[in-house]
């Protein structure tokens, strides 16, 4: 298979080049692309029974979702995470009257929207919606598995200062600026509030105690809410968001939507549909689930070294809306989570053909069958480990009874670089174009398990002949499963290598992750 796609610009020294992009690859021959799904932990926060804001009792919904953040915090010693809650509709019934001082949470739909009979906060600022239990909590572990929802009294929840809430966004992406001169900005988070129907900024000293006196107006214009997952793109000094936006058409289908800013202060380009389904993906969600479209619900996406790697929550459509039905969703259908990628953050590309699940739906009873809504805004790498932590349904995204709406979250690993594998059965090759790697060289590094077969390692010219002395002959063979080969040829040295050139794997029975170019 030939690949017309753009050289890159730069191989970078010491950051692993996944072969997931296929605008690297010249040629492939006997090779499967596969997605490799994510290990998944046990549930590792459940809906607690005593917060009624999470587990809201009687009629109502017990939901906890990674609209939010996970990170390790140095300053702190700590797995922290900021996560959402969402009690709606509890102003229907008389024991969902929950009271949050500080807080909107109105309960009716009258309008001017008050709460309490105040329509505006103690800035002056107009309440613009009819509030649905949007509340940001805050956990942390000492292992990123066993967490912790202290009890924060920033609060009351119905007269109770017991309580985890830190504030109302309908998800959190939080960042901790190194660079900020104000110890009390240290922490910032940007999300929706439907207080205000908006995009806010919020910043805080220690990641708890948030404040938005500083930043009363909306950093960026949004009407509609949904994940707003904000990343910081260190190579382009950018900061890149993600959101749900809808097509004004008749089915108002899903779609994800693009911003960016120098700063989380902003200013913040116009929003604009980015990625939407194709006519595949519609064909993809008749032939596995008798869907009627796709839409495209959610994206959380990171700069990793080469690329740029996103999960996108596909939305599968099996029946639309039902008119005069309580509590009433759009549509009704799964939704599965699979890996996109993209070179600028903007133009992305599916991982294989098939949408498969890189993180799998559970089956039977588990937790996770119905959805996999939410992801955390970007994983947690720590040494050889990627772990991105998500939101699991027991049902699909229709569900009318709210007592069945139950989410929890978990969390997905995979080992370095291993989100998609390049697998020959046989015998196969892969041939990337011209690379430009950094002067000063050391070594070159492979990904790959070959422990049932062999793989060996070609340098060749930009006319694809093989340099003298980097012959397969005379590499030393990888027969194991090592996340950092280092290749070796008998009589030759990668550092002797001057020009740009092209890497050959030659695989047998083996399986191939990424590369990287070593530089002391």
């Amino acid at each position: 298979m030939n690949h017309s796609y753009c050289l890159p610009h730069q191989i970078f020294a010491n950051q692993s080049i996944l072969l997931l992009d296929q605008a690297l690859i010249q040629q492939e021959s006997g090779i499967q692309r596969q997605v490799h799904p994510g290990q998944k932990s046990p549930v590792v926060m459940e809906p607690g029974r005593d917060k009624p804001w999470e587990f809201c009792g009687a009629r109502m919904s017990k939901r906890i979702h990674l609209y939010g953040t996970t990170l390790y915090d140095d300053l702190v010693g700590k797995y922290r995470m900021w996560y959402f809650a969402r009690m709606g509709p509890h102003w229907r019934f008389e024991s969902g009257n929950y009271q949050i001082p500080g807080l909107y949470v109105p309960r009716t739909d009258q309008k001017p929207y008050s709460c309490h009979g105040v329509t505006a906060d103690q800035y002056g600022r107009s309440f613009v919606d009819n509030d649905r239990g949007d509340l940001t909590c805050y956990a942390e572990s000492d292992d990123g598995i066993n967490w912790v929802k202290p009890n924060l009294g920033i609060f009351t929840f119905n007269g109770s200062p017991d309580n985890n809430i830190i504030w109302d966004l309908h998800g959190a992406s939080v960042f901790i600026d190194r660079q900020e001169k104000d110890a009390n900005k240290r922490y910032k988070a940007i999300g929706f509030c439907r207080r205000y129907r908006n995009i806010f900024l919020i910043v805080s000293a220690d990641g708890i105690h948030w404040d938005d006196k500083d930043y009363l107006e909306p950093v960026s214009g949004r009407s509609n809410e949904g994940t707003f997952n904000v990343t910081y793109d260190a190579r382009n000094q950018l900061f890149r968001a993600y959101s749900l936006g809808r097509f004004d058409d008749k089915e108002k289908r899903r779609v994800i939507c693009y911003t960016e800013s120098p700063t989380l202060e902003g200013p913040w380009k116009e929003s604009q549909p980015m990625l939407e389904p194709t006519n595949w993906d519609d064909e993809i969600g008749r032939r596995k689930y008798g869907a009627l479209r796709a839409e495209f619900h959610n994206l959380s996406a990171f700069r990793y070294n080469n690329i740029h790697i996103g999960l996108l929550g596909a939305l599968y459509v099996t029946a639309e809306q039902v008119s005069g039905q309580e509590n009433q969703m759009p549509c009704d259908g799964p939704i599965d989570s699979q890996i996109v990628y993209s070179r600028d953050g903007i133009s992305w590309e599916h991982a294989d053909r098939e949408r498969t699940a890189v993180i799998p739906r559970g089956e039977g009873d588990a937790f996770d069958r119905g959805m996999i809504i939410g992801t955390a805004k970007e994983p947690i790498i720590q040494g050889d480990e990627i772990h991105w932590y998500y939101t699991g349904c027991e049902h699909t995204h229709g569900e009318a009874d709210m007592e069945k709406r139950v989410k929890r979250l978990a969390r997905a690993s995979w080992p370095k670089d291993r989100f998609v594998v390049l697998k020959a059965e046989g015998d196969g090759r892969v041939e990337t174009k011209v690379l430009l790697p950094p002067k000063g060289i050391t070594g070159l590094e492979v990904n790959a398990n070959a422990a049932g077969g062999k793989l060996l390692v070609e340098l060749c010219d930009v006319e694809g002949r093989v340099l003298k002395g980097f012959c397969q002959e005379e590499c030393e063979p990888l027969n194991r499963d090592e996340l950092r080969w280092q290749v070796k040829w008998k009589r030759a040295d990668i550092s002797t290598v001057k020009e740009g050139f092209k890497i050959r794997f030659i695989l047998n029975r083996s399986m191939l992750y990424s590369f990287t170019f070593c530089k002391v």
